[in-house]
């Protein structure tokens, strides 16, 4: 221990630092789910330039009964929740940008888990078929977020979208994930507001006050520029696991992820 360059800690130093684990951000689908596609795909850009691999789940599309091949086309997270010998996801074969995945019957299945077990056994399930540093954009109607995850002190972002019924559909995800338990913000997707139905403001504005007034809560809305820095920061991560714990398959709850997050702060897209 005291040979020249060598300490107490220099095998501690010299051990690989784990990666960090997948993580998750869960979506609240609007009443027409493909007006979002432009919100997710900005947000998957913006965390893809940050050096996260993205993964977007898309919980409104069914899988296909099969898959027709074994080099990851068509893949869907009931196939990947359903063959163990799946590990490691993380880019998509054919050099997209990000991997996009439908399901809406891995969800199902989910839902179950987080009945019978509980919201952070159904997430570290949903998770485990994904590499370490893939941040999992879990695209879904807001009651199905809310039986998955319901009671996780995690955030959930709510698009507000040019739309006729923006302010319907906003005010309506947030009020089904807050009685859930969760904690949801508000992404508003700058648009030309020249051409916008109703000024993107206008409809933050009107949700926040009627989530103040009659959920007594408190909303916050994430600026464009700032999404990606604002997920990495508030996704769901699973606990890493240590040597102490005495199986791989146990669950203790789970964190954000470490970033000094702001606690306070139809046809198919990809069918």
């Amino acid at each position: 221990m005291f040979d020249i360059g060598f300490d107490q800690a220099a095998g501690l130093r010299a051990q690989p630092v784990p990666a960090t684990g997948p993580s998750l951000m869960p979506v609240a689908s609007p009443a027409q789910p493909a007006r979002a596609y432009e919100m997710l795909c900005t947000l998957a850009a913006h965390l893809t330039a940050l050096g996260r691999a993205v993964v977007i789940i898309d919980g409104t599309a069914t899988e296909a009964a099969a898959r027709r091949s074994n080099d990851g086309s068509h893949l869907g997270l009931q196939h990947a929740l359903n063959d163990p010998s799946i590990a490691g996801l993380d880019r998509p074969v054919d050099h997209a940008e990000w991997l996009v995945m439908p399901g809406a019957l891995g969800l199902q299945a989910l839902q179950q888990t987080s009945r019978a077990a509980g919201a952070a056994v159904a997430v570290s399930r949903l998770l485990s078929p994904f590499a370490p540093g893939v941040l999992v954009l879990l695209f879904a109607p807001a009651f199905v977020l809310g039986q998955l995850l319901g009671g996780l002190p995690a955030h959930a972002l709510v698009p507000v979208l040019n739309q006729p019924q923006a302010t319907v559909d906003a005010y309506g995800a947030l009020k089904l994930l807050h009685a859930a338990g969760l904690s949801p913000v508000l992404a508003p997707l700058a648009t030309d507001e020249t051409t916008a139905q109703i000024p993107l403001q206008q409809v933050v504005v009107s949700v926040t006050d009627c989530a103040q007034r009659h959920l007594g809560v408190a909303v916050h809305a994430w600026p464009v520029n700032t999404w990606g820095a604002c997920v990495q920061a508030s996704a769901i991560t699973p606990p890493a696991r240590t040597r102490h714990q005495q199986t791989p398959h146990t669950h203790r709850g789970l964190t954000l992820d470490a970033l000094g997050a702001d606690r306070s702060a139809a046809v198919h897209l990809w069918s």
